[in-house]
C-alpha cells in the first residue's frame, strides 16, 4: 500500500471514530433498564455482566475458565460469545466494562475503515477511493448497528481483513502474506461470532476458486503454490484460535445449542428483515439499508465494472459474492439459505439477513474502485477529477454515515444504574441472601447479577447452557426434559410462526409436583414474581405480603456439598432418572444416583444402615478449584451440587480418584471411612491441547516471517498471470 493510501485510510478512520463518538454515543441511557429496543437487551443482560465477570478475573491475573455463579456452573471460556481469549478484550481487566466496550467499539470502527479501505486499494481504488470504501463499510448498518452486540461488531470489523489477505496471497504468495491470512482468520474466530467468520470464509473460498480457476485456464497450469499457501494460512489461523475453538467444540456437543438442533421455523423467526419488498422500500425511503451502505455506492460500483482498469475482474467476483449473499438473505423466497443450512456450522445461523454484510462489503469496496475510475475518467481536468474524488467520501458521509449514526440506538458511555439481585433481596428484608454457598432460584435477568462473587443463581442466559441443566430445569417447569431449543409441538408461537425460546428464561410452574429438582440444585432461596399457591403451602415466605417479587425459604434444599451412604445406578433414560429423583419416594439425603456406583455403596437386600451419615465442610470454593473436608464412620459418596463436565479432576488425600456423575449432572467422589480431603480442579484437556497447537502455530508463523524478511521478494511460480486474471 502506498504512503498516500495509508494516510488517507488513517485519516478516514480517525474522522469516523470521532464522528461516532460525537453523534453515536451519549453519557447514559437510563431506559436500558427498561429493556430498550434493538441489541441493547442482549448487551445489558448478557454481554455486560459477562464482561464484568471476565474483567474482574483478568484484573486478578486469572483466566476465567469456569463460571460457578449461574445455573450449576458453566465453562465460561468455552462460550464463544464472551471472547475471553480475544486479545482486545483483555482491556476489560483494566477499564470498567462499559468504558472498555466504548473504546473497543471505536477502535473496531477504525479497524473496519482501514481493512475495507485497504481491500479497495488493493483492487485499484487509490487514496480517496479507499477512504470512501472504508467509510461506507464501517458506517453501514451491518457494522454500526452491531455495536450493541460486541462479538458481531468485532467479527464484522475483521471480515474485510480476511478477503484482503486472501487477495494478497492470490496476487503473490509469500510467507508474510500467508501469516497475515492466518492472523486475520484467528482474530475473526477469537472475536466471538463464528457465523460471521463462516460467511467470510465462504466468500473467500468462492473468491479464491474463481480467480485461481481463471488463472489455471489462462496459463493452462494449476497454480499449486498459491493454493497451498491459502491452505497453509487457513490451517495456521485455525491453529492460532485453537485455545478458544477446541473448548467451544467440546461445549457445543454438550449444550442446548448442539449443531443441527434448530428447524427452519426456529431459525428464521424474524419476518420483516427477510422480506425483499421491505428491503427495497427501506432503500428507496432512506437511501441506505442493511445491505446497501448508501445509494451513492451503487452507481460508483457500476463504474468499477463498466470502466476499464486494474482489478476489474476481481471487483466483478466480489460483487458476485455480494449478490449471492443478498439472495441468501431471503430464505422464504430463494433456496440458497436452505442449501447453506446443510453445512455443519451455518445450519444453526438464525439471522439470514446478516448475510448482507457481504453485500455491504462488496458494494463499499467496488464503490471505492469506482471512485478511482471516475477520477481517471476526468483526468483531462485534474482539478475537477480531484474535486470529484474528494467530494464522493464527503457526500457519502453526509447521506449515509450521519443518518446511520442518528438512526442506531446511541451507545452509552456509562453503564446504567441497576439494582443487583442481592441488594433487592436485602431491601425486601432478606438478610444474607447468598446463604453461604446455597443457590437462589429466580426468573429474573442476568443483568441483576452484579456481584457474581457473592451470589449463586439457578439461572442462565448463556446460549450454550449445558444440556443436562437445561433438561432438568425444563423438566421442573413443564415435566418434559428437553433442551430449550429442541423443536416440540408445544413450542411458543407468535402468530403463525414458531419462536425459538431464549435459553435462560426460567418460569415457575403452577404446581410443585417436581419441586425436588430445586432441592437437587441446592436452591435455598426461591424468588418468583408470582406467589403460587404451592409456594405458599410448601415454603416459608421471607418477603412481605403483597410485595413483588415473592421470596421463599426452601428448607428441603440439599447442602452444596453433602454425604450419602448408598448409591443407585443411573436409569437407562434421562426421563426415568428425573422422575425417580422428583418422586416423593426417593430420599435425596440417603441415596444418590451415580453413573458408576462402587460396590460398597450399592444397597443390599436385608442390610439396614445404622449410625450417622457423616459431614462435609467446604474449605474453598473458587471457580476452578474446590476443596472439601469430609469425615464419617462408613464408606460414602461425597456429592457436590456443581455441574459434572469434562476437564474436572479430583484427588482424595492427594491421590487421583474417579470423579463420578451424581444425580444425573453433579459431581461426586467415593470415600472410605475416616477423615479425608477432596480437591476438585478444572483442567480442561482441550485448553491445554489448544495452547500447545497455538504455540506451534506461533513458532511457525514467526519463523516464516523472519525467513521471508531475509529473502528478496520474488513472485512465486504460477502467479505471473494475476494481472490478466484481474482484467
Amino acid at each position: 500500500m502506498r504512503r498516500s493510501e495509508r494516510i488517507a485510510l488513517l485519516g478516514a478512520a480517525v474522522a469516523l471514530m470521532g464522528l461516532w463518538l460525537l453523534i453515536g454515543t451519549q453519557a447514559t441511557l437510563p431506559e436500558l433498564t427498561g429493556r430498550a429496543r434493538g441489541w441493547s437487551g442482549d448487551f445489558v443482560d448478557y454481554y455486560l455482566p459477562n464482561a464484568e465477570y471476565a474483567g474482574s478475573r483478568f484484573a486478578r491475573g486469572e483466566l476465567p475458565l469456569w463460571n460457578p455463579h449461574q445455573s450449576a456452573g458453566n465453562p465460561f471460556l468455552a462460550s464463544l460469545q464472551v471472547g475471553a481469549l480475544y486479545p482486545p478484550n483483555f482491556l476489560h481487566g483494566v477499564l470498567p466494562a462499559q468504558t472498555a466496550f466504548l473504546v473497543l467499539a471505536a477502535l473496531h470502527l477504525g479497524l473496519a475503515v482501514v481493512l475495507a479501505g485497504a481491500l479497495a486499494a488493493s483492487l485499484g481504488a487509490g487514496p480517496w477511493g479507499g477512504a470512501l470504501a472504508g467509510i461506507a463499510y464501517a458506517s453501514s448498518l451491518q457494522v454500526v448497528g452491531a455495536i450493541w452486540s460486541p462479538p458481531t461488531h468485532y467479527a464484522a470489523a475483521w471480515a474485510p481483513g480476511l478477503l484482503l489477505t486472501v487477495d494478497r496471497v492470490i496476487a503473490r504468495a509469500t510467507a508474510r502474506r500467508t501469516v497475515a491470512l492466518a492472523v486475520a482468520i484467528a482474530m475473526s474466530l477469537l472475536s466471538g461470532w463464528p457465523y460471521t467468520f463462516a460467511m467470510s470464509a465462504l466468500a473467500a473460498g468462492f473468491y479464491s476458486a474463481v480467480l485461481l480457476g481463471d488463472r489455471a485456464v489462462r496459463s493452462r497450469r494449476i497454480p499449486w503454490p498459491t493454493g497451498v499457501a491459502l491452505i497453509i494460512g487457513a490451517i495456521a489461523g485455525l491453529m492460532l484460535a485453537a485455545p478458544q475453538m477446541l473448548p467451544a467444540v467440546e461445549l457445543v456437543q454438550r449444550s442446548c445449542r448442539a449443531l443441527g438442533s434448530l428447524v427452519m421455523a426456529q431459525a428464521v423467526f424474524v419476518d420483516t428483515p427477510h422480506d425483499p419488498s421491505a428491503f427495497l422500500s427501506t432503500l428507496l425511503r432512506d437511501r441506505f439499508n442493511d445491505g446497501v451502505p448508501g445509494a451513492l455506492c451503487v452507481p460508483l460500483a457500476m463504474l468499477a465494472l463498466l470502466l476499464p482498469g486494474p482489478g476489474r475482474g476481481r471487483v466483478a467476483v466480489l460483487l458476485a459474492v455480494g449478490a449471492l449473499a443478498l439472495m441468501t438473505s431471503f430464505p422464504g423466497h430463494l433456496p440458497l439459505y436452505s442449501w447453506l443450512r446443510e453445512l455443519p456450522l451455518l445450519g444453526d445461523f438464525r439471522f439470514p439477513y446478516k448475510y448482507r454484510l457481504l453485500l455491504t462489503l462488496s458494494l463499499a469496496t467496488a464503490a471505492g474502485v469506482g471512485t478511482a475510475r471516475l477520477q481517471h475518467l476526468l483526468g483531462r481536468w485534474p482539478q475537477v477529477a480531484l474535486a470529484a474524488a474528494v467530494t464522493a467520501p464527503l457526500l457519502l458521509t453526509a447521506t449515509a454515515a450521519l443518518p446511520v449514526f442518528q438512526r442506531v440506538l446511541p451507545f452509552a458511555r456509562n453503564a446504567p444504574v441497576r439494582t443487583s439481585l442481592d441488594r433487592e433481596l436485602e431491601d425486601l428484608g432478606v438478610v444474607d441472601p447468598a446463604r453461604g454457598f446455597d443457590r437462589v432460584y429466580w426468573t429474573g435477568r442476568t443483568e441483576r447479577l452484579r456481584e457474581w462473587r457473592e451470589i449463586y443463581a439457578v439461572h442462565d442466559l448463556e446460549p450454550l447452557t449445558l444440556a443436562r441443566a437445561g433438561q432438568m430445569l425444563t423438566f421442573f417447569e413443564t415435566g418434559r426434559p428437553r433442551t430449550v431449543f429442541t423443536p416440540s409441538p408445544d413450542a411458543p408461537r407468535r402468530g403463525d410462526r414458531v419462536v425459538a425460546p431464549f435459553s435462560g428464561l426460567l418460569w415457575m410452574p403452577w404446581d410443585g409436583d417436581r419441586a425436588a429438582i430445586l432441592d437437587l440444585f441446592s436452591a435455598r432461596l426461591i424468588v418468583s414474581p408470582t406467589a403460587h399457591v404451592w409456594l405458599v403451602d410448601r415454603y416459608r415466605r421471607l418477603s412481605p405480603e403483597g410485595v413483588k417479587p415473592a421470596v421463599f425459604d426452601n428448607p428441603y434444599a440439599l447442602p452444596r456439598a453433602y454425604r450419602v451412604r448408598q448409591a443407585l445406578p443411573e436409569p437407562p433414560t434421562l426421563v426415568a432418572g428425573l422422575r425417580q429423583l422428583a418422586s416423593g419416594r426417593f430420599d435425596l439425603r440417603r441415596f444418590a444416583i451415580l453413573d458408576a456406583p462402587p460396590p460398597e455403596l450399592r444397597p443390599r437386600l436385608g442390610r439396614r444402615l445404622r449410625g450417622a451419615t457423616g459431614e462435609v465442610e467446604i474449605l474453598e470454593l473458587a471457580p476452578e478449584r474446590v476443596v472439601l473436608r469430609t469425615r464419617g464412620d462408613h464408606p460414602a459418596a461425597v456429592v457436590l451440587t456443581d455441574a459434572h463436565y469434562p476437564g474436572w479432576e479430583a484427588t482424595l488425600d492427594g491421590s487421583p480418584t474417579p470423579l463420578l456423575r451424581a444425580n444425573l449432572m453433579f459431581r461426586a467422589v467415593a470415600v472410605p471411612p475416616g477423615e479425608h480431603e477432596i480437591v476438585m480442579r478444572y483442567r480442561p484437556a482441550t485448553l491445554r491441547w489448544g495452547f500447545a497447537i497455538a504455540l506451534l502455530a506461533v513458532i511457525g508463523c514467526v519463523g516464516a516471517s523472519l525467513r521471508s524478511s531475509r529473502e528478496p521478494g520474488v513472485p512465486r511460480a504460477g502467479t505471473g498471470s494475476s494481472a490478466s486474471a484481474s482484467r
